[in-house]
């Protein structure tokens, strides 16, 4: 399976797994803010996975700048924003680059750097970085170790779960929610869960390519 197959079979995936729990992350960003967090990701993955599905065939970087370009159009707000600079700049840097697991990485940590910039937060903060730096740092570990990008991926996939189950015990420091101040404790990010579901939806389509024996990456 080609990156480029990858990148469109994912972001198909991603708005299956998003319908199905939308009502759950408005639920979890009820507690800090208005509860629309599910809508606006699922809003705007389906016009990511539009705008993909109606491109011409070319390489993955490229089809993840119009898919990042066009979430962030369709999902506005700070999750919009946040969300398409990460898909914009990991489909950049795989642009200029090569598509193997070190392209890969490469096109992670350029996301992940443009998301801290914007979103101005570290890990601890209570946001989507808590799940996606330890899964972009697991991600380079799994690879520098010999790894290819599916297993890599896949290995990677449960230190974003893990970090997005510890933002329920962190007090949030960005974002609406920082104004709850203590009261912010208690509730999984939604930021961060979105982050594993899309991960997530990414890993499915890469191991259902290995276990038809395919190439990929």
């Amino acid at each position: 399976m080609s990156a480029v197959v990858v990148v469109t079979q994912s972001l198909h995936k991603a708005v299956d797994v998003f319908q199905a729990r939308e009502q759950e992350l408005g639920r979890l960003d009820a507690a800090a803010g208005d509860g629309d967090h599910g809508a606006t990701m699922l809003r705007g993955l389906r016009a990511a996975d539009a705008a993909v599905g109606g491109a011409d065939p070319q390489s993955a970087g490229d089809l993840l700048v119009q898919a990042g370009e066009a979430f962030a159009d369709a999902a506005g707000g700070a999750s919009g924003a946040l969300f398409g600079a990460f898909f914009t700049a990991a489909g950049r840097k795989l642009s200029t680059g090569d598509e193997s697991a070190a392209g890969v990485s490469e096109a992670l940590r350029a996301g992940l750097a443009l998301v801290v910039k914007l979103g101005k937060a570290v890990e601890g903060d209570k946001t989507l970085i808590d799940a996606l730096s330890p899964f972009v740092a697991a991600f380079d570990a799994a690879v520098a170790g010999g790894e290819g990008a599916a297993s890599a991926w896949h290995v990677a996939l449960p230190a974003a779960e893990k970090g997005a189950a510890a933002t329920a015990a962190m007090v949030a420091r960005r974002g609406r929610a920082a104004r709850l101040g203590e009261r912010s404790r208690g509730g999984v990010d939604p930021g961060a869960q979105s982050v594993v579901y899309l991960l997530s939806a990414v890993d499915a389509v890469l191991q259902e390519s290995c276990a038809a024996n395919s190439s990929i990456l």
